[in-house]
């Protein structure tokens, strides 16, 4: 049995929003996995009462997500991504697509977010310049949260901030305020001024800082290797 590529979407956005988010499978929640959700619609009558908001972000992933063509044409795409590809631009899926529809929601939206974090690195990058003197602790007294990205292979997050709004500042953080903060959050950081370089992915100058205290948060100091 198959359904409508839209329709599937649609039904996983519904569930991205009843979960107010992605629940995978095996969480430790007593929130449905959200392809359990979608399985439940699909196959065992419980209706998720899509709405016209589903069908739009549906039409929105779709549309996004059809753009992973053109990357492909500039360099070798993932097997996640090459599967996300065949999935979208089919007409219909049946019930061996649920995993992998169930999670685009979420891809749409860090992808979103990621674009939106690229345009404002640009901006910064045309200003950076390295901060502090290598090898010694500094102290930044103006420093703006900007992204955080999940890195799986070592379980810490690579936290990019900007200094005086025109230098790139980067640290690693496995918890505490650096993970906690929301982004655009002003803060005061001290840190052991580790590697002054142009970024091989942006060529951007940035500064890296490790073992950091966030000097203006009472009681709280995050240090990282």
């Amino acid at each position: 049995m198959e359904f409508p590529v839209r329709s599937i979407l649609a039904a996983s956005s519904a569930a991205h929003r009843i979960n107010n988010g992605f629940v995978k499978k095996y969480d430790d929640t007593d929130k449905k996995s959200n392809s359990s959700l979608l399985y439940s619609h699909f196959f065992q009558g419980q209706d998720l009462q899509i709405a016209e908001t589903d069908y739009a972000l549906a039409d929105e992933i779709i549309d996004y997500l059809k753009g992973l063509g053109i990357k492909a044409m500039e360099r070798d795409l993932t097997d996640f991504e090459k599967n996300v590809l065949r999935f979208i631009t089919s007409k219909a899926a049946g019930k061996e697509q649920i995993g992998i529809a169930a999670s685009l929601p979420k891809v749409y939206f860090n992808k979103v977010e990621s674009d939106t974090w690229e345009d404002r690195e640009r901006i910064l990058g045309r200003t950076s310049d390295y901060v502090g003197e290598l090898n010694t602790r500094h102290t930044f007294d103006n420093v703006v949260i900007e992204y955080r990205r999940f890195i799986p292979r070592t379980g810490s997050y690579l936290i990019t901030a900007s200094v005086d709004d025109q230098h790139i500042l980067k640290f690693f953080a496995d918890g505490g305020p650096a993970v906690k903060l929301p982004e655009n959050s002003k803060v005061k950081i001290t840190g052991y001024i580790k590697a002054q370089q142009i970024s091989k992915w942006t060529n951007f100058k940035e500064t890296m800082i490790n073992r950091i205290k966030f000097a203006t948060l009472e009681d709280t100091e995050q240090s990282s290797g």
